[in-house]
């Protein structure tokens, strides 16, 4: 398995986010939380998220939901008694309107980094060293494992 320091952080973030919401679900002993986990799921995928400011279920599939097509709403109801075309051409429309919220979304994200950044940046205090500072230098030495002697042991 590779290792993708960005990719790694955003699904400990999405795990820690899922057990939070586990523990909400489960009964006391907690061995019910397999059967759980797809409500869980569900609950994530229908919240709408701070950063995109929409919920990562209607980013997807669009506006609605399986629950709409057991019991009807208005909108589905229409639907049913279209044409084909007429239903073709609203088909085109939901798309398109699909890729201007994921659009959206994109920038939302954009944005609330550029927020978050701003927020961290304010606590970091650059340090300046001239020439002449003393400074801590910790030397360690390099721990080779049947993976690195490779790398710095070309035959």
């Amino acid at each position: 398995m590779t290792y993708y320091s960005a990719t790694n952080g955003l699904t400990e973030a999405f795990n820690k986010t899922i057990s939070k919401l586990l523990k909400k679900f489960v009964s006391k002993s907690q061995r019910d939380w397999d059967e759980k986990l797809g409500e869980c799921l569900w609950a994530y995928r229908t919240t709408v998220r701070t950063p995109t400011i929409a919920t990562t279920f209607s980013l997807v599939y669009g506006s609605v939901l399986p629950l709409e097509i057991q019991i009807p709403s208005l909108f589905i109801a229409l639907a049913i008694e279209m044409t084909n075309e007429k239903k073709h051409r609203l088909r085109l429309q939901e798309l398109e309107a699909l890729k201007d919220k994921c659009l959206q979304a994109q920038q939302q994200i954009e944005l609330y980094q550029a927020r978050s950044s701003r927020v961290f940046n304010k606590k970091v205090k650059e340090i300046f060293f001239k020439k002449g500072d003393l400074v801590l230098a910790i030397r360690r030495s390099i721990i080779m494992t049947h993976k690195t002697k490779r790398k710095f042991n070309p035959k």
